[in-house]
């Protein structure tokens, strides 16, 4: 199936963080023949998500370094020491609301919010969470799997304010929470949208699976 090119569904990755559990930087990893971080640039891309921003925060420099060539802009969140995924959420969306990059995508209704740590999600299951946006563009879209969500979430445009207003200490599943009246689900066929690599076993669990 050909996928319209418009409505315009952008990509924000939470890519801040310390990996403090993980022990490794996990966004550097390996994955394949690339790392963990430009893998789930390249899956957002190839399901249709344009533009693409990652937020930055530990190992900034490394990270864009990693994302060179890529289609991913990456934006730096100042705040990540204490608050690094809602306010990294912020920092993208923030810089799809005032940022030049954007002037093409006048038809842009809404983002994916992405995780740094899943790029095992496959392009086909993403795409699913846009094709379902692109229906209910002013509605909340999140995959699930046996009855329980995982990400990508899809927030519309119209909210966006909403999820800038929250304090640090704030979360995004209490703007969800506001809104559950509005939530499409998207069934999938894979519990790839629950699992992260918060430790190294998890890591190499999901490595390993991938390469085989």
């Amino acid at each position: 199936m050909t996928i319209p090119a418009f409505p315009a569904i952008a990509a924000v990755i939470a890519a801040a963080g310390f990996s403090r559990r993980m022990g490794h930087f996990k966004q550097l990893l390996p994955w394949g023949d690339s790392t963990v971080i430009r893998t789930v640039v390249d899956n957002l891309q190839a399901a249709g998500a344009d533009p693409i921003v990652c937020v930055t925060g530990h190992r900034a420099d490394e990270v864009a370094a990693a994302l060179d060539g890529s289609p991913a802009r990456t934006v730096h969140n100042p705040h990540y020491t204490t608050s690094e995924m809602l306010t990294s959420y912020q920092a993208g969306i923030a810089a799809l609301r005032n940022s030049p990059f954007t002037i093409h995508h006048s038809q842009l209704c809404g983002s994916l919010l992405a995780l740094a740590d899943q790029p095992h999600i496959p392009a086909g299951v993403i795409r699913q969470v846009i094709e379902q946006a692109r229906r209910t563009p002013d509605q909340i879209v999140i995959p699930s799997h046996c009855m329980r969500r995982g990400h990508p979430i899809y927030l519309p445009r119209t909210l966006w304010a909403e999820l800038l207003e929250l304090p640090a200490d704030g979360s995004l599943r209490e703007l969800l929470n506001q809104h559950s009246a509005e939530i499409v689900y998207v069934d999938v066929d894979t519990d790839a949208i629950r699992r992260d690599m918060d430790e190294w076993g998890e890591y190499q669990r999901l490595r390993g699976a991938f390469e085989t």
